[in-house]
C-alpha cells in the first residue's frame, strides 16, 4: 500500500528521509504517552511546536528531527528518500492533534484529551512500526482528483 501511495502522491520536489520520519514517529509515541501519564499540557505544546517547525519549514530546527538524524546516522541506517509534501502535511495534522490534546487538558477534559492523544499515538505507531503514514493517505485524498484516488 505504501508503494502505491508514493506513486500517486503529488510530488513537491523536496525529499524527506523515511527512516528519520519513522524514528520521529516513535519519539512522538513516547512523548505523547508521557504527556498523558503526567497530565502535562506543556509537553504536548512543545511537541506541537516541533511538529510546526517540521510542517512549515525544512525542519532543520526541529529537536526531534535532529535527534532522529543522529540516531539513524549512528546506527548506519540507509536513507530512503520520499516526497516531503505528504510528510509535512502529516506533521501538520500531528501539530493539530497535539495542540488539541493540550487544550483539552487545560480545559480539564482528560477523557477527551486521552482520545485525541491516543489517536496521535495510533497514527505515530503506524508510521514508526509499520512505515504506514496515515497522514500521507489523507494528503493524497485532499490533493488528488477523484478519478486518480486508489
Amino acid at each position: 500500500m505504501q508503494n502505491i501511495i508514493q506513486i500517486i502522491c503529488p510530488v513537491s520536489g523536496e525529499k524527506a528521509d523515511k527512516n528519520t520520519t519513522r524514528t520521529i514517529a516513535l519519539f512522538t509515541v513516547l512523548i505523547t504517552a508521557a504527556a498523558l501519564l503526567a497530565g502535562s499540557y506543556m509537553i504536548l505544546l512543545l511537541l506541537a511546536a516541533d511538529f510546526a517547525i517540521r510542517s512549515f519549514s525544512s525542519g532543520t530546527g526541529s529537536p526531534l528531527k535532529i535527534l532522529s538524524k543522529k540516531i539513524t546516522g549512528t546506527l548506519n541506517i540507509n536513507k530512503k528518500p520520499v516526497d516531503a509534501a505528504p510528510k509535512k502535511f502529516a506533521a501538520m495534522l500531528g501539530m493539530i492533534f497535539s495542540l488539541l490534546a493540550g487544550l483539552l487538558i487545560i480545559l480539564n477534559l482528560p477523557v477527551a484529551a486521552t482520545v485525541v492523544a491516543s489517536t496521535l499515538i495510533f497514527c505515530a505507531l503506524l508510521e514508526g512500526v509499520f512505515g504506514y503514514c496515515l497522514g500521507c493517505v489523507v494528503y493524497s485524498l485532499f490533493t488528488l482528483p477523484p478519478g486518480k484516488r486508489k
